[in-house]
């Protein structure tokens, strides 16, 4: 329990160096090496509220302190409303909010803040225009143009639960259908439809806000339906089972039996060759591209020169990242076990392309750690594709040197055979695309 919760401090570590609450923050965990996760918590939550006091316009600090709230389950209003206005006033504009708005309808506080809070910010993103694609568009662009249309869900999401809880019935309805029509227009344009990535934290949240709906109005029979699409999907079950416990209450208060119950909640088994990942760690959704990248010749750490043909013919997970960035260092492991499974194969592959621009040090650093990955290096190649560098992307590309999928980061909780298993799904998939012509 101590790593979940050093990992947002490991992840922040760059920008915060020079934070003092930061510099607390490290002596305060090395004092509190114990593994019971609600000591530490409730350790974080009383140290906390002396770092923002004593640091008020350290964000570093804010966090922290909205993760004691998280850690030990606070429902105090004025806790979560003095935090998440700090963060929203240490952040730019349109950037938090909706999380602010998240957490006190998570909490089942401040609930009628936290509808006005996210129904302003979706107001706002209604009123911008989209992104206009330029003739020729760099990565950056689809990816802007993606991220977009995608940025409405979560707000979304977040409005229809606190109209639910509000019991503002009209409004929660005209908002599920909203998301019913996000779904089934600007999620199936930008997104990878496989239900791997795209039921459990999509489609799945659809059906769980039409069945606490119809519950709070009293439909009892109606959210038993909306619940049994998600319990009885293996992509979702799979990954949370959190709905069963009270879809079963529900279904007994129906009066219905437990040979009725067995028969209503079977859950198929998933395809063949789907990755079954781990319990809690649901696989995260890609962005559909097809956009072909342009020529390279892009030295590696050793003599050779990566081109496109190195990329012809194969499906090849690229890895963006630098020997800089933290949250890319505890995926590198990864990366390598990833490697070493498949760098005889000739159909698929992985390689990684580094922003680094300290060669030796790049190289120092691979030698300490033992990694023996192949390593493009070129960050003016990157800064073409993508202005504003984002390490942590894995591409997927295909056989004609297209990026098919695109993805920051990963949600695999560490685990290496579960990336390794998604990758080699996804590679499969990519493959067969290039084979098809599609």
């Amino acid at each position: 329990m101590k790593a979940a919760l050093s990992l947002f401090a490991f992840c922040m570590l760059l920008p915060a160096q020079k934070d003092p609450a930061f510099e607390a923050y490290k002596a305060w965990d090395a004092d509190h090496p114990e593994t019971d996760f609600n000591a530490r918590a409730q350790s974080l939550f009383e140290v906390s509220a002396e770092w923002v006091t004593k640091w008020p316009d350290s964000e570093f600090a804010w966090h922290q302190r909205r993760n004691s709230l998280l850690y030990t389950h606070s429902h105090s209003p004025e806790l979560w409303k003095q935090v998440s206005e700090n963060l929203i006033r240490l952040n730019p504009p349109h950037t938090v909010a909706s999380g602010a708005a998240y957490d006190w309808v998570a909490a089942d506080v401040n609930l009628k803040d936290a509808e006005a809070l996210v129904y302003s910010e979706i107001q706002w993103h209604d009123a911008q225009a989209p992104p206009t694609r330029p003739q020729n568009p760099t990565l950056a662009d689809l990816i802007d143009e993606a991220n977009f249309a995608a940025n409405i869900f979560p707000a979304l999401r977040t409005l229809a639960s606190a109209q639910i809880k509000l019991k503002e019935f009209d409004g929660a309805h005209a908002t599920i259908t909203r998301i019913r029509r996000w779904l089934d227009s600007d999620f199936k344009r930008y997104f990878d439809q496989d239900p791997l990535g795209a039921f459990p934290d999509y489609e799945a949240h659809y059906f769980t806000l039409s069945a606490e709906l119809a519950g709070a109005e009293g439909k009892r029979a109606d959210a038993l339906a909306f619940y049994q699409k998600v319990i009885t999907n293996p992509y979702y079950r799979r990954e949370y089972r959190g709905r069963v416990k009270e879809t079963h209450a529900l279904w007994n208060e129906l009066g219905g039996t437990d040979e009725g119950w067995e028969v209503f909640s079977e859950v198929p088994a998933l395809p063949a060759g789907v990755p079954a990942g781990y319990l809690g760690m649901p696989f995260r959704s890609w962005l559909a591209l097809d956009y072909k990248l342009p020529e390279m010749n892009l030295p590696g750490l050793d003599s050779r020169t990566w081109t496109n043909k190195d990329l012809e013919d194969k499906a090849t997970v690229v890895y963006l990242w630098a020997s800089w960035c933290a949250p890319c260092r505890p995926h590198l492991p990864e990366i390598q076990a990833l490697y070493n499974q498949i760098k005889d194969r000739r159909d698929v592959q992985i390689v990684t392309l580094s922003v680094d621009e300290d060669r030796e040090k790049l190289a120092a650093f691979m030698k300490e750690k033992g990694f023996t990955f192949p390593v493009m290096v070129s960050k003016p190649y990157v800064e073409k594709l993508l202005p504003h560098v984002k390490p942590g992307q894995h591409w997927i590309v295909d056989g004609n040197g297209s990026i098919r999928l695109q993805r920051t980061s990963s949600n695999d909780g560490g685990r290496q055979q579960a990336f390794i298993d998604e990758a080699l799904y996804k590679l499969g998939q990519v493959s067969q695309m290039s084979r098809s012509g599609k």
